[in-house]
């Protein structure tokens, strides 16, 4: 007997129905774990029914995924798909133990726009421990099993039998239970995303759908628009800084008991304390924030499949300047001037591989000076984007210690996450400051603005969450609340009749990401029945200066 017929004799013999099966109950026991808390700490879960509905549950989940392994998994794929579902399933539960993130089409869509820097600091060794043994230990057990040899009739056969009982076995428990069941699930709706595999599976199928769907041509937007300018009025340009994961909360403006924000308290700017984002990710917030259709309608593929406030304010004529030191402008910006810092090399700002925000500024002036006329520039920070809050700013700004300087939250006491955190903040309170100071450079020859808003907040620990990403309908306000202000140049102000006293007045009022479109809409000039006067910051601050058409 040969060595190789020898080890082939001594490996079991697995068919691929009961390896399907024996992988479902392994997901079942040992991808869960966030799953199996959240219901314990549901009404359900706590109710003297608890084990019978766990108990339900806990069939239909293993049948459920034996049944749909069943598709996929036979003797010509079964040591290539187990080993990727193993894996990526041990990363995805390791997120939503750790971090208590759900899995769902959004994040799923963050993670494939995720870029090589921002993926190396989320990879830890905690992380590697989880994927060697939940990935690699059972993978290496797959391997070793041998498939029983049948024919091509016979196998189909007995697949589909599988199937059939699988998906008998899951109805069944869940009929058993499906008073309870169906409550749980009506009050709960965001716990099947924390049900792994099939959370990020089917998650992935609807981000792939929807990425192939924004291949279609955009459709217009405002097509009534038009610049309404006074005869002699000066050009305009204004600056969109869109922060990047600042909870209001932690923003100094706001009554935070550190002053995280100095430099800009210290302006002559108006902020606005209670502001709502569209959304828990830059994914979601970012094209919804220069849509037309923002939060108060918002429909996800009309915003993905619609042009945003660039492309229209490119067709009236105005300049615009995407600057990114991020990931990307998630279609609001595209086919239009883009400029990507992500692998610049500044030495007064870029380091390691990553700039620090100030960079959005190096060279600005020479950009601008190739954009005569009105104009608008955004400005895309890296902010505050986590875990790494520690190298988000420059030695100087390491105000609050001790500081978390590892990627690895779950190594670090929370006031020390906090403290990297705020010095983060502390540092884009500089940046925009500094554009401010930039813009009241431009005010010789331009009427200049700069708006201040965040995509989206982060969770530092409280109730147990950390990051962002949770589903908008149950997250808490540090993932949704986000900071906001206004700074006008005194010519602006003059030539609008803004009354600053007025705007300050109203800064309490609640307010949403919807406020951007039609604020720089207004600040251009530009009248359009998308421009929604209420979610303009100035409207109600404006004197009502007559305005005459521009000529041809």
């Amino acid at each position: 007997m040969s060595v190789r017929t020898f080890v082939d004799f001594r490996r079991p013999m697995v068919g691929s129905g009961t390896l399907a099966l024996l992988a479902a109950l392994y997901f079942s026991l040992a991808s869960n774990a966030a799953f199996w808390a959240a219901f314990r700490a549901t009404e359900a879960g706590q109710s003297a029914g608890a084990w019978a509905l766990g108990l339900g549950m806990a069939v239909a989940i293993t049948a459920l995924h034996a049944g749909l392994l069943l598709f996929v998994v036979n003797r010509w794929t079964r040591n290539v798909v187990l080993p990727i579902l193993f894996f990526v399933t041990a990363a995805a539960a390791f997120y939503m133990d750790r971090y208590h993130v759900y899995i769902d089409r959004d994040m799923v869509a963050n993670v494939l726009v995720t870029e090589p820097k921002e993926a190396r600091e989320l990879i830890t060794a905690d992380l590697v421990l989880a994927l060697l043994l939940h990935g690699l230990l059972p993978s290496l057990l797959v391997w070793w099993t041998r498939a029983p040899v049948r024919g091509v009739g016979k196998g189909i056969a007995m697949h589909a039998v599988g199937i059939a009982v699988a998906f008998v076995i899951a109805l069944g428990a869940m009929g058993l239970n499906y008073q309870a069941l169906s409550s749980l699930m009506r009050n709960e709706k965001s716990m099947r995303h924390l049900i792994a595999p099939g959370n990020w599976m089917v998650a992935l199928g609807k981000a792939l759908r929807e990425r192939r769907a924004t291949d279609a041509p955009r459709e217009l937007i405002a097509t009534d628009a038009r610049i309404e300018r006074p005869a002699g009025a000066r050009p305009r340009l204004v600056v969109v800084v869109v922060g990047e994961t600042v909870n209001a909360a932690h923003w100094g403006l706001n009554g935070y008991a550190r002053q995280t924000t100095p430099r800009l308290a210290a302006l002559d700017g108006v902020n606005y304390p209670d502001v709502e984002a569209c959304g828990t990710n830059t994914e979601v917030s970012l094209p919804c924030m220069f849509s037309s259709q923002g939060l108060h309608d918002y429909d996800r593929d009309a915003i993905r499949g619609s042009e945003s406030l660039m492309h229209l304010l490119d067709h009236l004529g105005i300049h615009t300047l995407w600057r990114d030191n991020q990931t990307g402008c998630k279609g609001a910006c595209e086919g239009l001037p883009f400029e990507s810092f992500l692998d610049a090399q500044v030495p007064a700002y870029c380091s390691g591989g990553r700039c620090f925000d100030g960079v959005l500024l190096h060279e600005l002036d020479a950009a601008v000076a190739r954009m005569p006329g009105d104009a608008v520039v955004v400005l895309h920070m890296l902010g505050n984007h986590g875990p790494s809050y520690y190298a988000r700013y420059p030695e100087a700004f390491k105000r609050f210690t001790p500081v978390c300087e590892v990627d690895e939250l779950g190594d670090c006491e929370r006031q020390a996450i906090v403290n990297a955190y705020d010095n983060a903040i502390l540092y884009t309170d500089t940046v925009v400051a500094d554009a401010v100071a930039w813009l009241e450079g431009q005010s010789a020859e331009r009427d200049t603005a700069l708006i201040y808003l965040s995509d989206h907040g982060e969770s530092l620990g409280e109730s147990g969450l950390y990051l962002h990403g949770v589903p908008r309908m149950i997250a808490p306000d540090e993932q949704l609340k986000v900071p906001m202000c206004l700074w006008l140049s005194p010519a602006l102000r003059e030539a609008d009749g803004i009354d600053l006293a007025c705007l300050r007045e109203q800064a309490s009022d609640p307010r949403t990401h919807d406020v951007l479109f039609s604020t720089v809409l207004g600040l251009m000039r530009v009248e359009t029945s998308a421009r929604v006067p209420g979610e303009d910051l100035l409207a109600a601050c404006r004197s009502g200066l007559r305005t005459t058409p521009p000529g041809p």
